[in-house]
């Protein structure tokens, strides 16, 4: 009479590990530049260098490439896009000149770049991720725009 329910909840369990493994949430390969700071192994750091996540195979050589020029001033954006919209499989190069020390992290591909007065931080990923990623200021606490990739 037990074994029923314990049969049950056996196989339940089984059926939600097999569904996991199968729409388990899939890890970009991303790499930090010569020169950054790693924080985890998926979530590169880097400080006023170059952050890039790999090509996925069916993206050729032929991709196409953007790049967005932001501005910062007193933690508000004062230059550049709101929204930068990419498609999926393009290489994207955020720059941003700041006037103040601090961190602009990319939620959802959890990069990061240390911004500093004169100088240009700069990421630069391939958009392998669709959807709405935004784009924070941490010291400033300030949400200053977003990244839209659409699928191809």
């Amino acid at each position: 009479m037990i074994a029923k329910p314990i049969a049950f909840l056996i196989g339940g369990a089984a059926l939600i590990a097999a569904l996991w493994l199968l729409f388990e949430p899939k890890h970009s390969d991303v790499r930090a530049s010569p020169g950054a700071i790693t924080g985890k192994a998926d979530a590169p750091v880097t400080t006023n260098a170059v952050a890039a996540a790999a090509v996925p195979p069916t993206v050729g050589p032929s991709a196409e490439s953007r790049v967005f020029d932001l501005t910062i001033k007193k933690g508000r954006l004062v230059a550049g896009p709101t929204v930068l919209r990419a498609h999926e499989g393009e290489r994207i190069t955020v720059n941003i000149a700041s006037d103040s020390n601090d961190e602009l992290h990319l939620h959802g591909y959890d990069l990061h770049a240390l911004t500093r007065p004169g100088s240009i931080a700069s990421l630069q990923l391939t958009a392998n991720r669709t959807g709405r990623f935004g784009l924070e200021l941490h010291k400033a606490h300030a949400e200053i725009g977003a990244l839209e990739v659409y699928p191809q």
